[in-house]
């Protein structure tokens, strides 16, 4: 059951949209750029991942401004962090265009937000990996009880193996959203022309959305703010550092020059913890740094299920990459099922719904066959995202790992929260995801505590914990919220305050 729910059907992410609001006392005027399918950052040749970028210009009413005393601006956004936070900003009065390569042809109005569409060009490196994926052409893999190999940072690279790396890399640095920096480029400095804004932001990754905003911003005297959701050249963290990407000797100096390209040539840096901002002023100290924490649209949660999986449902809704290990909470499932019996033969289950890298499925394999829990852990492959939400609203406890990420938060974890799906966050010490998790009311264990994990799960079977009820968490999680920030900052007011 388990192998061969590994081989699940790749799917993609999904996004629902509203209506668009009538009444625009301020105008947002936006474009966005955005990818799919492409590899997952710092992964040559892996599965693909749908990510998203995107290029919006607003104006707000003002003393300054263009001809009519109004301000306007231009965002480069990204995933859902910008779906939901332009959505928000609309019902605050701003209008928004985007320009995305995940759209379908032609122009679509919603949420107060017009999207146009923006392909991207096939490129080099869509070839290769078009090549190497050609039935026949695959190398044959290890076989499930083989040992598995070890991850790049543990394993001595060759000349052969470090060429093959450097070529690789060549191929898609400086992202694999290569295919779309210049047509996003060209669409984006057209927009401008248009809505003459006073702000430009661009977010990712992928970060070759800021070079796309940095070619669209040139000669123009355009304030321009570059939205970092996760680090671009630094500071990495340690979940990252067996990537190819930063193996790679080309692909990590060619990221520290164009990061130095752009931060110092745009006016301000928007990222999403206090730890990660501290960083970057050290770095820049001549840039102005604010931090706006993601946050949840819960208008397109699902509420809980009223039909939740049977016995203790635990879900991992997520990529397994870098150091993040299920380990231990196999080793606690294990325990737990010892037990508690009942829970066993009611039906409790593990399942896992996301891309899962190969080093990690081979270990995961070798772990569950290792605990005999065959008949209690299944993975779903890559879902949408309307299947994974569901998956979700009928489990009682969602896992969510940040080993050894000392810079960011794990976005999902905003996303439980708000559907009141007890959570737990696997992460060390004093990280931004523990402090994070402490304040949104999640449980929190470190790496090595499996007996936390085990209480946890047996808490929850026997009915002695459910999710928290503070009706502040709703404020601290939601978009709707966190919109009114954001407009401060994109108006050039002071946003920085943040509730601890």
């Amino acid at each position: 059951m388990l192998e061969r729910s590994f081989r699940a059907t790749r799917g993609s992410a999904t996004l629902s949209s509203r209506p668009p609001v009538a009444s625009q006392t301020r105008r947002l005027r936006c474009a966005n750029v955005s990818s799919v399918g492409l590899p997952r950052r710092g992964c040559c040749g892996s599965r693909a991942r749908r990510m998203r970028a995107s290029l919006a210009a607003s104006q707000v009413p003002s003393g300054s401004g263009g001809p009519d005393g109004v301000r306007r601006l231009v965002v480069a956004v990204g995933g859902l962090r910008w779906s939901g936070l332009t959505k928000y900003l609309a019902r605050l009065g701003w209008s928004c265009w985007v320009v995305t390569a995940a759209s379908p042809a032609g122009t679509e109005v919603a949420n107060g937000v017009t999207v146009e569409s923006c392909p991207r060009r096939r490129t080099l490196n869509d070839v290769y990996r078009w090549l190497r994926l050609r039935p026949g052409l695959q190398r044959v893999g290890r076989g499930p009880n083989e040992p598995f190999g070890e991850p790049l940072e543990q394993a001595a690279l060759g000349w052969v193996a470090r060429m093959r790396l450097e070529a690789a890399m060549l191929l898609s640095v400086p992202d694999h959203g290569r295919g779309w920096i210049l047509r996003a480029a060209a669409r984006a400095r057209r927009l401008i022309a248009a809505v003459q804004p006073d702000a430009v932001v661009s977010s990712g990754p992928p970060h070759s959305t800021h070079l796309a905003a940095w070619l669209a911003t040139r000669g123009r005297r355009t304030r321009w703010l570059v939205d970092l959701r996760d680090p671009w050249a630094g500071p990495i963290a340690a979940t990252w550092r067996s990537s190819p990407a930063y193996q790679s000797l080309l692909s990590r100096w060619l990221s520290m020059r164009l990061e130095r390209l752009v931060i110092p040539s745009a006016n301000g840096v928007i990222c999403t913890t206090r730890d990660f901002a501290a960083a970057l002023r050290a770095s820049y100290p001549g840039v102005s740094v604010e931090w706006v924490p993601n946050a949840a649209d819960r208008e397109l949660l699902p509420a809980r299920s009223p039909d939740p999986f049977p016995g203790l449902g635990i879900v991992y809704a997520g990529t397994l990459y870098g150091t993040y290990d299920l380990g231990p909470v196999l080793r606690a499932l294990r325990r737990f099922l010892d037990r508690h019996p009942p829970a066993a033969a009611q039906g409790t289950k593990l399942r896992i719904a996301g891309h899962i890298e190969p080093h990690h499925e081979r270990a995961l394999r070798l772990e569950v066959t290792a605990r005999g829990l065959e008949r209690f852990v299944e993975s779903a492959g890559v879902l949408s995202r309307e299947a994974a939400l569901n998956l979700v609203a009928r489990s009682r406890l969602a896992i969510v790992l940040a080993h050894r990420s000392e810079w960011q938060v794990p976005a999902k974890l905003y996303e439980l929260v708000a559907m009141e799906i007890p959570t737990l966050v696997v992460a060390p010490g004093e990280s931004p995801a523990v402090r994070e998790a402490v304040r949104l009311g999640a449980t929190v264990a470190a790496p090595d505590d499996v007996a936390a994990i085990e209480r946890l799960m047996e808490a929850l079977w026997l009915g002695r914990m459910s999710a928290p009820r503070d009706p502040n968490v709703e404020v601290l999680v939601d978009y709707r919220d966190r919109a009114a920030r954001v407009s401060r900052v994109l108006a050039g007011m002071d946003g920085t305050a943040q509730p601890e």
